[in-house]
């Protein structure tokens, strides 16, 4: 493994599970006649995007959050961030501009933003104890979301059901075998090594061995 791997990975298990544990939309052309130009949106998608590629990192052989993009594993994280205002993640953005010659996160190569997540979960470079509170608050809530989310096995994570509700088994599945997890996609489970609920011959050969074991065989 790679420093640089290393360093994007091994960061969130250093700050421990307790820790707070650019490109932008183009503004419409022209200039106001009077007051300012309107405010530039915030880019929620790009900036969520770029968090969980930080987060869960993707290199060539080593799926993670970014290789879930053709599946929108972004626009389904954003549905349980609804409550992060856009300033706040805005400032998110912007703040590490402090760090970086005026860079804002969506600016950054993948180290700088594992180096500002760093910055943001210390925080004793801010001077703004406030601004840092919400720093915190919005990593912590994008974490939580992102690796509930791709551990959960996203998009492989929901159980085919009919108008009733009850699973769709496959045609003469007796066993009620309901592992929506295949070999299709690599998700989160492939990631980490669990395979999910048992298929009915794996219970029976786990039945056969410890009935074996408690013979004495």
């Amino acid at each position: 493994m790679s420093r640089k791997r290393v360093s994007r990975r091994e960061f969130l298990k250093r700050s421990g599970a307790g820790a707070i544990a650019v490109s932008a939309i183009a503004p419409a052309d022209g200039f106001a006649v009077n007051g300012p130009a309107p405010a530039t949106p915030v880019d929620r998608h790009a900036i969520f995007a770029a968090l969980g590629d930080t987060l869960i990192p993707t290199d060539p052989g080593d799926p993670g959050y970014s290789s879930l993009e053709p599946y929108k594993i972004t626009e389904e994280v954003m549905k349980g961030l609804a409550a992060i205002k856009d300033d706040d993640l805005d400032a998110f953005n912007k703040e590490c501009g402090a760090f970086f010659e005026g860079r804002a996160f969506l600016q950054l190569t993948e180290t700088q933003r594992a180096e500002y997540l760093r910055q943001i979960i210390d925080g004793g470079r801010f001077s703004d104890k406030t601004k840092l509170r919400v720093l915190q608050r919005v990593y912590r809530q994008t974490r939580t979301r992102v690796f509930d989310l791709f551990y959960r096995n996203y998009p492989e994570n929901v159980i085919p059901r009919d108008q009733q509700g009850e699973p769709i088994l496959k045609p003469g599945d007796k066993h009620q075998i309901t592992n929506p997890n295949t070999k299709k996609i690599r998700t989160g489970w492939d990631v980490a090594g669990f395979k999910g609920p048992m298929t009915w011959e794996e219970e029976e050969a786990a039945r056969t061995k410890y009935w074996k074991r408690g013979q004495g065989d």
